[in-house]
C-alpha cells in the first residue's frame, strides 16, 4: 500500500474541514469514490458476463435439440421418394395388371402433408430462431461489457469522468435490463414455443401421450406464472424473472392511467349532475337580451379556450424540438451522481464522511435541488445521521471518535441542504416529515415537541464545537456559525427559556474577531432574537428558519 492510500485508510477521529470547493479535500473523497466505482462496475460486469456465458451454453444445447426435431418433422412436409420405389417394386412382384402407367399414378403425385404438421414446423422454426437470436445478442452483450470496462488515456480526473459518463449511459440505455431480462426472456419464450410445438407433434402420434406431456408442461408454466405474480405482489420476493419484471413494469405504467380514468369518471358524473340540477332549477325562460349576452360570453370563452389550446400546442412543439438531441451531463451533474452513488451504495464510514463533507461545499442551486428531490438520497442522510448518533451514545468513550465525526458530517450536510434550497421540514426525519405534512392544514407546518428536540440535536451536531471557540472565528465556515444560532434557538423553544440561550450565544459570538461571515451571523441572530415571541413557541420556528436561510451563503 502506497503512502497516500495508507494515509486515507487511517481512522477518522474528527470532522474533516469543509473544503472551499467540491473535491478540494486533498483527494480523499475521490479516492474512496474510485474504489467504490471500480467495485460496482466490476460486480456488474462479472454478474452479467456470467449470466451471458450460461445463456450461451443453454442456447447452444437448446438449438441442438430443436434442430433434431426439425430434422424429424420437416421431411413430413414433402413426399418420400421411397414410397414411389416401394409401389413400383410391389407392382413388379405381383406381375398383375399395371396400375401405375404414368408419373401421375405414383404416390408422390397425390401426396398431401398432414394439416397438423404445418403449425408444428412453424413453431419449431420460430423456437430455433429465438435460440439463435438470443445467442447472437449474448455475444454482442459480451462485446458491450468489454467496451463498458475499457479505459482510454488521460489523467485520473479524465478517466473518472469517462467512467461516470459510461455508467450513466448504461443506466440511460438500460444495459442491465437488456442483458438481464430481455435476452433470457427471449430464450424462455423460445422454450415455451418449443414445448407447445412438441405437444402438437405428439398429438399427431398419440393423443394420450400428448395429454400427459401437456399436463406436465402446463404445471411448469403455472409455477412460472405464479412465481412471477408473487414477485409482482412482493417486490422483495426472490422469485424474480423477466416475466415478473415485465408484469411490474406494466402495473407501474397502468397505475397513473387507472387513477386518471377514475378521476375522469368522477368529473363526468359531477358534470352531468350539475347539468341536471341546473335544468331542474330553471323555472322561467331567459330573456332575449340575456340570451344574446350569454351567447356572446360563451363565444368569447370559446375563443379564449382555442387560444390557450394553440399556445399549449406551440409550447409542446417547441419543447419537443429542443429534446431531439440529448444534452451531455455537466460537471455539476457528474458531481451529484458521484455523491449519490457513494451515499446510497457505500458502507465505508470514511467514504460516507468525506462525501457528506463535500456536500457542504456545493453551492449550485440546481445541484442542491437534485439532492432534495431524490427522496431515497435524503432519507438515507437522515438514517445515517440517526445511526451514527446512536452509536456515539452507546459506545465507550474511547470508541466514539469515528461515530461522532460521522454524525457531525451528516448533520452538516442536512443543514446545508435545508438552509440552501430547503425548508425547516427538511431537518425532520422521513416518518415525522410525512406525518406533519399529512395532518397539517395550515400553510406553515405544526411542529411537535419531539420534532423540535430532533432539530436541536441536528443543529447541535452541525454547529461549531464549544472547545474550538478560540477567539478567532474569521476562517470558520458560515454553516458552523449558523448551526450555533439554530442550536440555541431550538433549545430555547424546547425548554421555554425566554430566549436566554440565544442571547448568551449572541454575546459569546460578539467577543470574537469580526469577519464578514461572523457579522452576518450576528445580524441574523439579533433579528431572530427580536422576531421570536415566547407565546408563539413552536409556531414561529418555520418563519425564523427562513430568516436564517436568507442569511446563509451571502
Amino acid at each position: 500500500m502506497n503512502t497516500t492510500a495508507y494515509a486515507f485508510e487511517q481512522p477518522i477521529t474528527e470532522r474533516p474541514e469543509i473544503p472551499a470547493r467540491f473535491g478540494e479535500d486533498g483527494g480523499k473523497f475521490y479516492y474512496y469514490y474510485d474504489q467504490l466505482a471500480d467495485e460496482l462496475d466490476e460486480d456488474l460486469t462479472k454478474r452479467l458476463k456470467s449470466q451471458l456465458d450460461s445463456l450461451l451454453i443453454f442456447a447452444g444445447l437448446f438449438a441442438g435439440v430443436n434442430s433434431a426435431f426439425l430434422a424429424l418433422t420437416l421431411p413430413m412436409m414433402s413426399a418420400d421418394p421411397a414410397d414411389d420405389t416401394n409401389a413400383l417394386l410391389l407392382q413388379l412382384v405381383k406381375g398383375g395388371n399395371a396400375t401405375i402407367n404414368s408419373e401421375a399414378d405414383l404416390p408422390s403425385a397425390t401426396f398431401s402433408p398432414p394439416p397438423a404438421i404445418y403449425p408444428v414446423n412453424i413453431l419449431f422454426a420460430v423456437s430455433l430462431t429465438c435460440a439463435l437470436m438470443s445467442s447472437f445478442l449474448a455475444v454482442l452483450g459480451q462485446q458491450w461489457l468489454v467496451y463498458y470496462r475499457k479505459r482510454s488515456g488521460g489523467g485520473a480526473a479524465h478517466q473518472r469522468k469517462e467512467q461516470l459518463r459510461r455508467q450513466m449511459g448504461a443506466q440511460r440505455w438500460r444495459l442491465e435490463l437488456v442483458l438481464d431480462d430481455i435476452l433470457p426472456g427471449l430464450l424462455q419464450v423460445g422454450l415455451v414455443i418449443f414445448c407447445i410445438s412438441f405437444i402438437l407433434y405428439l398429438r399427431t402420434l398419440s393423443t394420450s401421450m400428448s395429454t400427459s406431456i401437456s399436463a406436465i408442461v402446463g404445471a411448469g408454466l403455472a409455477i412460472t406464472v405464479g412465481a412471477a405474480v408473487c414477485a409482482t405482489w412482493d417486490r422483495m420476493c426472490p422469485y424474480q424473472s423477466p416475466l415478473s419484471h415485465l408484469i411490474c413494469w406494466t402495473v407501474d405504467r397502468m397505475r397513473p392511467g387507472m387513477v386518471a380514468f377514475l378521476w375522469l369518471v368522477i368529473f363526468v358524473k359531477a358534470y352531468l349532475q350539475e347539468i341536471l340540477r341546473t335544468q331542474s332549477c330553471r323555472t322561467q325562460p331567459q330573456m332575449e337580451a340575456g340570451e344574446s349576452g350569454s351567447s356572446s360570453e360563451v363565444s368569447s370563452q370559446s375563443g379564449e379556450a382555442q387560444d390557450n389550446s394553440w399556445r399549449l400546442a406551440q409550447d409542446i412543439t417547441s419543447r419537443t424540438l429542443t429534446l431531439v438531441g440529448r444534452k451531455e451531463e455537466t460537471a455539476n451533474d457528474l458531481i451529484v451522481a458521484t455523491v449519490k452513488r457513494v451515499i446510497l451504495t457505500s458502507e465505508h464510514t470514511a467514504a460516507l464522511i468525506h462525501a457528506a463533507t463535500n456536500i457542504c461545499a456545493i453551492d449550485d442551486e440546481e445541484s442542491l435541488h437534485q439532492f432534495l428531490s431524490d427522496v431515497d438520497f435524503f432519507d438515507r442522510l437522515h438514517d445515517l445521521f440517526s445511526t451514527f448518533r446512536e452509536s456515539s451514545r452507546s459506545l465507550p468513550t474511547q470508541l466514539r471518535t469515528v461515530p461522532e465525526a460521522a454524525t457531525k458530517a451528516f448533520a452538516s450536510a442536512i443543514l446545508h441542504l435545508a438552509l440552501s434550497v430547503g425548508t425547516i421540514m427538511n431537518l425532520a426525519p422521513p416518518k415525522d416529515r410525512a406525518l406533519v405534512i399529512k395532518y397539517s392544514l395550515q400553510v406553515q407546518p405544526v411542529l411537535s415537541q419531539d420534532l423540535v428536540w430532533y432539530f436541536y440535536g441536528l443543529a447541535e451536531w452541525a454547529g461549531l464545537e464549544s472547545d474550538l471557540w478560540d477567539g478567532d472565528l474569521k476562517d470558520v465556515h458560515h454553516l458552523l456559525l449558523l448551526g450555533i444560532v439554530l442550536d440555541n434557538l431550538f433549545f430555547d423553544a424546547w425548554v421555554e427559556s425566554h430566549r436566554s440561550y440565544l442571547l448568551s450565544a449572541i454575546k459569546s459570538l460578539a467577543n470574537f474577531t469580526m469577519s464578514r461571515q461572523l457579522l452576518g451571523t450576528l445580524c441574523c441572530a439579533v433579528k431572530v432574537y427580536i422576531s421570536y415571541r415566547q407565546t408563539e413557541r413552536y409556531k414561529g420556528l418555520p418563519e425564523l428558519f427562513e430568516v436564517v436561510k436568507t442569511t446563509y451563503g451571502r
